[in-house]
């Protein structure tokens, strides 16, 4: 299914971001749809949105947003992450396995802090992405 495939080419495309990951503890700090319970920051979500297919013309168009947000430990923090992560993304093909990727781009920008419990808070940075697709 498209969603799987999209899933996996984020993930493939923020694992392999050098300066991205830098900014992270690892790798695995890289989530779909929720980070581990407890996780420390920063790290990384992304998650489907809404969407799905045109029906418009006799192929499979696919028109999906995705959300993606960093997390950190400051607006700051939260922003250069988010940052790495737009160059990975805003207007690139990106790849995703028996599909055709024809548009990527960033329509709307997210910046939060939340407030938990403890009187801790998480800053946020993010956007919405529109990823257009033919099979």
């Amino acid at each position: 299914m498209i969603l799987d495939h999209t899933s996996a080419a984020l993930l493939t495309t923020f694992q392999s971001g050098t300066a991205l990951t830098a900014l992270l503890p690892g790798t695995t700090s890289i989530y779909d749809m929720q980070a581990q319970d407890n996780d420390t920051l920063p790290y990384i979500i992304f998650s489907h949105m809404g969407g799905g297919p045109d029906n418009i013309a006799p192929v499979n168009l696919e028109n999906n947003l995705w959300q993606v947000r960093a997390f950190g430990t400051s607006a700051k923090n939260a922003t250069e992450i988010f940052e790495q992560a737009d160059l990975l993304l805003n207007r690139k093909a990106i790849s995703i396995s028996g599909y055709n990727t024809f548009w990527c781009n960033r329509e709307t920008n997210i910046k939060l802090v939340e407030n938990l419990p403890n009187n801790v808070k998480i800053y946020t940075a993010g956007g919405i992405y529109r990823i257009r697709t033919s099979e």
